[in-house]
C-alpha cells in the first residue's frame, strides 16, 4: 500500500478539491493507497510503522533487518505524502514513546528528519504554516473542524449534556448513513473529525468518561506489558541499543504501545475509529500487546 500511495504522488492522482483549500497551491496530491481517505491511510502508517521498526531492532538476521529498515522508510515517505496533519503529529507521538523506550538517538535522527523535509519539500512546508495563517481561520470558521466543533457544542447544550444528543444521532457514520432527523438551516449531518467530541456530543459526559477509562486503561495495562514483555531478560548496556534488543519482544511491544498512542493522538483529529477495519486492526495489535506481556510463556 505504502508503494501504491508513493505511485499515487509521483502520477499525481486526482482527488476532491474539499481534501485541500484554495490556498495550498503547492499540495499536487494526497494519497490515499485502497483506503478512499488520506487520514485513514496516514492513520493506518502511523499504526503500524512502529512496530516495522521495532523488528529492526528484534529481528537478528541483517537481512531481515535491512528489509524493515527498508519497510519503516516507505510507510513515513508515505505518510508524508499523505499530507494529513494530524496523521503527522500522531507520529511524532509515536516516535517520542518508541525513542525513549528503546533508543534515544531516533530523537536526534527525527529532528534531522524533519528540518530536511520542511527545507526540501515546500508544499509540506506550506500546508504546516498554513494552519498559524488568518485564511485557515476564516476557512475553519466557514466549513472546517471550528465550525464542526462548534455545532457539536451546541448540540450538546441543547440536550441533557450527561446524556448525550443520543447514540448515533450526529457527527459520525451511523448519522451520516441514516440521518433520522430533518435538516435545516441550523443544522445539517457531517463528521465531527474529532472522535472524542463526536463520542461526548453523541453519548454525553458519562459515555465520554467511560469511554476515556477504557482508553486509559488499555495505555496503562500497554505500559505493564512492555514492562513485563522483558522481564527476566539479561540487558547488556555495553552493546548497542539495536543489538541489545534483538530477539527481545520488548521491542515489538514497544512499536505496537507506539503505534497505539499515535493512533489515540490522530483520534482528536478525525473520526478514526468510524473505519471498521481500523478497529479490527487497532484492538487486534492490542490483544497482541496484551499477548506478549501476560500470556506468553516466557512471561508467566
Amino acid at each position: 500500500m505504502s508503494l501504491h500511495g508513493i505511485y499515487q504522488f509521483i502520477v499525481a492522482v486526482p482527488i476532491p478539491a474539499s481534501w485541500t483549500t484554495s490556498t495550498e497551491t503547492g499540495v499536487r496530491t494526497r494519497v490515499f493507497s485502497l483506503t478512499g481517505s488520506p487520514n485513514i491511510f496516514g492513520d493506518l502508517l502511523v499504526m503500524l510503522a512502529p512496530t516495522a521498526a521495532a523488528c529492526i531492532y528484534y529481528l537478528k538476521d541483517w537481512r531481515a533487518k535491512l528489509a524493515a529498515f527498508c519497510l519503516t522508510g516507505l510507510m513515513c515517505l508515505c505518510l508524508l505524502f499523505t499530507f494529513s496533519r494530524g496523521a503527522w503529529v500522531g507520529l511524532i507521538v509515536a516516535v517520542l514513546f518508541f525513542s525513549f523506550c528503546l533508543d534515544r538517538r531516533i530523537l536526534a535522527l527525527m529532528g534531522v528528519a524533519v528540518a530536511a523535509v520542511l527545507v526540501a519539500v515546500p508544499s509540506i512546508t506550506s500546508r504546516l504554516t498554513f494552519l498559524f495563517t488568518p485564511e485557515y481561520a476564516v476557512a475553519s470558521a466557514a466549513g472546517g473542524r471550528a465550525m464542526r466543533w462548534a455545532v457539536g457544542k451546541n448540540l450538546l447544550g441543547s440536550v441533557n449534556s450527561w446524556f448525550g444528543f443520543g447514540l448515533g444521532r450526529f457527527g459520525g457514520a451511523v448519522a451520516m448513513n441514516n440521518q433520522v432527523l430533518d435538516k435545516t438551516n441550523a443544522f445539517s449531518y457531517f463528521y465531527m473529525d474529532n472522535y472524542y467530541l463526536k463520542t461526548l456530543v453523541e453519548m454525553g459526559y458519562l459515555g465520554l468518561i467511560f469511554y476515556l477509562l477504557m482508553m486509559a486503561a488499555l495505555v496503562v495495562w500497554g505500559i505493564r506489558a512492555v514492562r513485563r514483555s522483558g522481564a527476566g531478560r539479561r540487558i547488556d548496556l555495553s552493546l548497542d541499543p539495536i543489538r541489545r534488543s534483538e530477539g527481545s519482544p520488548r521491542a515489538l511491544a514497544v512499536g505496537i504501545l507506539s503505534g497505539l498512542l499515535g493512533v489515540l493522538v490522530h483520534c482528536y483529529f478525525e473520526n478514526i475509529f468510524e473505519e471498521p477495519y481500523m478497529m479490527a486492526w487497532f484492538w487486534g495489535l492490542a490483544a497482541a500487546l496484551i499477548y506478549l506481556g501476560f500470556y506468553r510463556k516466557e512471561a508467566n
